[in-house]
């Protein structure tokens, strides 16, 4: 899982507005199972390779309204594997006011799925 890249002209960003749900996954990578981390589904491949992530209740994770959730300007997700540690980074931008305002959210948990140390980046821009 070192250093990979997902850029997003490759991937897929939908806001589901009823249910507060943000998913982001490439069109062409088959997800094998997910693991949670604090309300945020990350899903790996068979070859245990971050390739999507879903956020619920993703406006009150990022405290932005719901109706600023459906554009953001930037995502990057940074996804770290240690030997028994995972770390999530995500950063968002929205446009409020005619002016970006970035959101911050990390959260860590344990490595249970033993997935191989190493780093993904998912971004949209």
């Amino acid at each position: 899982m070192s250093g990979d890249v997902v850029h997003y002209e490759h991937s897929h960003f939908d806001y589901d507005w009823l249910n507060d749900s943000m998913y982001i996954y490439p069109r062409d990578r088959k997800y094998k199972s997910s693991l949670m981390l604090d309300d945020i589904i990350l899903d790996v491949d068979e070859n245990n390779k971050f390739v999507g992530i879903e956020i619920l209740d993703a406006s009150r994770k990022f405290n932005i309204s719901k109706y600023e959730m459906r554009e953001p300007v930037e995502l990057n997700v940074n996804f770290e594997v240690e030997d028994s540690k995972l770390t999530l980074n995500l950063k968002m931008t929205f446009v409020k006011r005619n002016h970006p305002v970035a959101k911050t959210v990390s959260v860590t948990g344990n490595n249970e799925m033993n997935l191989s140390p190493g780093s993904t980046t998912l971004a949209l821009a």
